[in-house]
Parts: structure tokens; C-alpha cells; sequence
């Protein structure tokens, strides 16, 4: 054994999350690793292999991973020769010349865990890792490991020599309790790309914009030298340096075409103005939604990717868009798939839609809010009620109890039918909406679907991963159009994080296609009561207060 090569041994848990971890035939990985491994002695121990045998049977990520690495570590040892004092010593590495690196898969001597003060019992995955590292340690110190030869006490030996690759914290506290050195693994990813672009630019390059509606991309290039190449549908969302910057007649504090904002079109080379905004059905409150609306409205974007903080309008949007869109023939329907991670739909009591109710609450919310502000029955019955309000206490100087001044039009009982009457119409308005327009469908049967001449609208993608992901972007059909939308910082399902999750996959495979549109909010552009940014104001404070002394 290369005594002088780092020696790390390997966990289930790196091994399903990063199958790469093992070399294929090119040696390369698919990202760049937290941790070079090139060049250095990877251990598997046979607990690991043992676990990796009872996932491969799974019809899951895990089980795919699983019988992949199995796949690997058995054509990297059949050629291999080796007694079996040499495996129970390191002595029988594999090597892999394309990585320059050694892989060993590693038992432990029945007998082994004698000469220690630690005994795990055999059920015991995550014990019986942590003797495999001190295995290793011993035999990278030239100790026999085969537990007959083993003379001498272990009990002052330092066991720094290899380090644990794990993502489990527990195993990680119990492993390094042991003596043993322990490192997470994983990938370096990139930021995730937001779609948009706010600089501060010249004045020269904001008049020229805002007269010609039209910046040639050769001309952003010589005016913004150091700016990174434009993406496809990225948009621009420019700034002067001062007031006096602005081009006459353009309003800063209000501008309802959002004429500061342009989009790069790859087919005129050119940033052009947005075009569809104006027509949105509702009102357009902020660059990110102006930004979103453009991206759902425009007819030639088959795919929009919108990520952001709850809040800021991803699904009440999209769901408006959808109504609306339904409404002028552009779809005949909306589909919706809920991407939560959930128990399974067969635990819940009801028929399938009862069992969906849950999950497309917030489309019918953003569906009942429209309404709300757009029908003008609904708006004039909502504006008596609350001038007449629905308390009973509310009498003229007589006790007549006939409204503020007597004169009103409802009494208190009168009022509490009116209240009564807004809500039923309500809810018979969204449910004859949603019938007539709109479908769920749970997110195992969304991958048999072709979603052909339908809006469909893929809502908290962040909790698919990326296989699921992969799957879901495709059932797009003709004259369709997809919506996916989260929020990578509220992760609910198990063994993803910001960057492994299935909506930031879907814009890395999306990114630069002149067919999506990618929007990203930021937290100030957040819709919310006056309340929740009062305390969430608030709670920024305090984190960014400086220490005590």
C-alpha cells in the first residue's frame, strides 16, 4: 500500500448522493468536488457494500445509485488477485489509472473489535463504518488487522491518519469520538442563475434605450465593456447614477411599463423593451413581477422558471395568467401539479380530488383574490359592506339599528347576509372557474401526461430532484407551456438542499434557450401586509446587530 497517498474512507450516504465519487471508464466526475480525490486510496467497507445490496432493489434515485456503484465496483475487482490477508491489510488496492487513484473495498476481521474499546454490534451500520476507518488507520500504520496477528494494545494509537467522508452528522459525532478525522462531501456549484441582470449603466446607454426601444447587443458591449455576455430572454433591469440621469418624461417612482426594463432577444441581438406587460389583468406592483408578467405573457417563451421568497406572487400570478389566458382560447386548460414533498395521496381520506383539496388551495386563493378586486359585483357588494358594516350595534339616534345614519342600506342582519352571500358567491365562482378551466393531477401521474395545447404549472419544484425534475420539464406538449416555480431556500424533502434540487436543475438544463424565460424575485419585492414587514424588518434587525461586549 502507497503509504504516502491520503487515505479516505467512503459512506453510503456520499455513494448514493454523488455516484461520481467512484470513477467511471473517463475518470472524470460531472461537477467539480469539494474534495480533490485524485491520487488518493478510497475504502469501501463491506457494511457499505451490504447496504448498497439492500437499496438496489428500490425504485428510487437511491436504488438507480445504488445498482450503479455495485455495477462500478464490480467491473473495477473481477480482474483482481489477492489473498486474503492482503484485503484484510490494504494490500490488495484496485487501481484506476484514469484518476490516478487506488480503491480498496475493506472487511473487518471477526475478531478485530477485540483488541479495541469499541464494539458495535453487527446491525450496527454506522458502528461498523467507524471499525472500518479504524481498520484502515491501523493498517496505513503497518498493524496487522487480521485480528489473530494483533498483538498489543490499541489504546493510545492516534487514528488521524484517514479521514471519514459523511454527510451524516450523527455518524460524523460518533466517528470523530472515535479519533477519527471527518469531512463532508460534495459539489461546487455555481450561483443559481436568476434570469435577470440590475446594473447601474451610463446615461448615454439609458437615453439611447428609452428613445430608439432598442439597444443592439454590440452597442450594450461597448458602453458596458466589463458586463458578462448576455443569456437568452435575460433581462436588463438598468439604473442611472443620479436623477438628473433620467431622460425627460420617464417617472421613477412609477412607471407602468416598467420602461427601464428590456429583454435580450437572441434572434435581433438586441435588448428590446417589454412588450407584454401592459396587458397583464392585473397590476403590476414591482421589477420582479413586471419581469414574470412579461415572461408569462409572451407567446413565443414555451417555459418560465421562477424562483423566489413566498410572497412575491410566483403562483397568484401564474394562476391569473392561466384564467385569463383560458378565457381569449390561448389553452384550453390549466393544469396544476403540486411538487411538495407530502405523505403518499393513499393516506388521506376521500377520491382523488378530495385528496388534491390541499395541495391547490393556493390557486384557488389566488383565483378568490382576483376576484375579489376584479368583478365589479362582487367589488360593489364588498364596498356597501364595508361601509354599512355587519354588527348589529350600529344604530342611528332612534335605536333603529337601520345603519350608520340611519338611512343605510343594511341593518346588522341584513349585513351579516350580505358578508354570507360575498363568500358563497365566492366559492361558487372559483369552483365554477376551476371546473371549467382547471385540473389537478398528483405528481406521479403528471410524468405519464402530455400537457399538449395546456398551461401546466409546476409549483414548489425545489422538492423534486433531479431525475424527477428532468422527467417533468419534458411533458410539455404542442402549443403548451410550462410554469415552474419555489423557492430553493424552503426545501422540504429529504436529501436535497439549494443546490441539488430539481428547480435549479431545470434552470441550469434550461439555461440560454431562446424558448424560457427565467425570473427570480428578490425579498424586497415581496408583497405583504404592512404587518409582516414590520416584524420581518424586524427580525433582520436583530441578526444584523452587532455582538455584545
Amino acid at each position: 500500500m502507497a503509504e504516502d497517498r491520503p487515505t479516505y474512507v467512503i459512506d453510503t450516504n456520499i455513494l448514493v448522493d454523488y455516484p461520481g465519487v467512484i470513477p467511471g471508464a473517463d475518470g472524470k466526475q460531472p461537477h467539480e468536488p469539494t474534495i480533490d480525490l485524485s491520487g488518493a486510496h478510497l475504502v469501501i467497507p463491506t457494511v457499505v457494500v451490504r447496504e448498497l445490496s439492500n437499496f438496489k432493489g428500490e425504485k428510487s434515485d437511491r436504488g438507480r445509485a445504488a445498482r450503479m456503484i455495485l455495477r462500478r465496483l464490480r467491473g473495477l475487482s473481477e480482474d483482481s488477485l489477492h489473498t486474503l490477508s492482503e484485503v484484510y491489510n490494504l494490500q490488495a488496492p484496485i487501481e484506476i489509472p484514469e484518476s490516478n487513484q487506488l480503491i480498496s473495498i475493506l472487511p473487518v476481521h471477526e475478531s478485530f473489535w477485540k483488541c479495541l474499546p469499541f464494539h458495535p454490534a453487527d446491525d450496527d451500520m454506522d458502528g461498523q463504518i467507524i471499525l472500518t476507518a479504524l481498520t484502515a488507520s491501523l493498517a496505513k500504520k503497518g498493524r496487522p488487522t487480521n485480528g489473530c496477528e494483533l498483538k498489543g494494545s490499541v489504546q493510545n494509537i492516534s487514528f488521524d491518519n484517514v479521514v471519514l467522508l459523511t454527510n451524516d452528522n450523527g455518524l460524523a459525532i460518533r466517528a470523530r469520538e472515535r479519533g477519527i478525522a471527518t469531512m463532508r462531501y460534495g459539489y461546487k456549484y455555481p450561483e443559481p442563475y436568476t434570469g435577470r441582470r440590475d446594473i447601474e449603466v451610463p446615461r448615454e446607454l439609458f437615453h439611447e434605450f428609452y428613445s430608439a426601444k432598442y439597444l443592439p447587443h454590440d452597442r450594450f458591449k461597448e458602453l458596458m465593456p466589463n458586463e458578462p455576455d448576455l443569456v437568452a430572454n435575460e433581462f436588463i433591469v438598468m439604473d442611472v447614477a443620479e436623477l438628473e440621469d433620467l431622460p425627460v418624461g420617464f417617472d421613477p417612482t412609477y412607471n407602468p411599463y416598467f420602461e427601464h426594463i428590456g429583454r435580450y432577444d437572441i434572434k435581433e441581438d438586441a435588448i428590446l423593451p417589454l412588450r407584454y406587460v401592459g396587458d397583464f389583468p392585473t397590476r403590476i406592483e414591482n421589477d420582479g413581477q413586471a419581469i414574470y408578467a412579461e415572461a408569462l405573457m409572451d407567446p413565443d417563451i414555451a417555459a418560465v422558471v421562477c424562483t423566489g421568497p413566498a410572497g412575491s406572487g410566483k403562483t397568484y400570478m401564474a394562476t391569473i395568467f392561466g384564467y385569463e389566458a383560458c378565457k381569449d382560447g390561448s389553452f384550453i386548460g390549466v393544469t396544476a401539479v403540486p411538487c411538495e414533498s407530502r405523505s403518499k395521496l393513499g393516506a388521506l381520506p376521500g377520491d382523488l380530488d378530495e385528496k388534491m383539496d390541499p395541495d391547490i388551495q393556493p390557486l384557488k386563493n389566488a383565483l378568490r383574490n382576483y376576484l375579489l378586486h376584479e368583478d365589479s359585483k362582487l367589488n360593489k357588494e364588498l364596498a356597501n359592506l364595508k361601509k354599512y358594516g355587519t354588527g348589529s350595534a350600529k344604530k342611528n339616534g332612534n335605536g333603529n339599528g337601520n345603519g350608520k345614519n340611519g338611512n343605510g342600506c343594511c341593518n346588522g342582519q341584513n349585513g351579516e347576509t350580505v358578508r354570507r352571500s360575498i363568500k358563497a358567491k365566492l366559492k361558487d365562482r372559483v369552483d365554477m372557474i376551476w371546473d371549467n378551466w382547471f385540473s389537478s393531477v398528483p405528481i406521479e401521474h403528471a410524468r405519464g401526461r402530455d400537457f399538449a395545447y395546456e398551461l401546466a404549472i409546476y409549483d414548489e419544484f425545489q422538492d423534486q430532484n433531479a431525475a424527477q425534475a428532468d422527467t417533468l420539464i419534458k411533458r410539455i406538449g404542442m402549443e403548451g407551456k410550462i410554469i415552474l416555480t419555489g423557492d430553493i431556500e424552503q426545501i422540504h424533502a429529504p436529501y436535497l438542499d439549494r443546490d441539488n434540487n430539481g428547480l435549479v436543475y431545470a434552470s441550469r438544463q434550461l439555461f440560454d434557450n431562446p424558448m424560457v424565460a427565467q425570473v427570480h424575485f428578490i425579498e424586497d419585492e415581496v408583497v405583504r401586509h404592512p404587518l409582516v414587514k414590520m416584524v420581518a424588518q424586524r427580525q433582520k434587525d436583530e441578526q444584523t446587530k452587532p455582538p455584545l461586549n
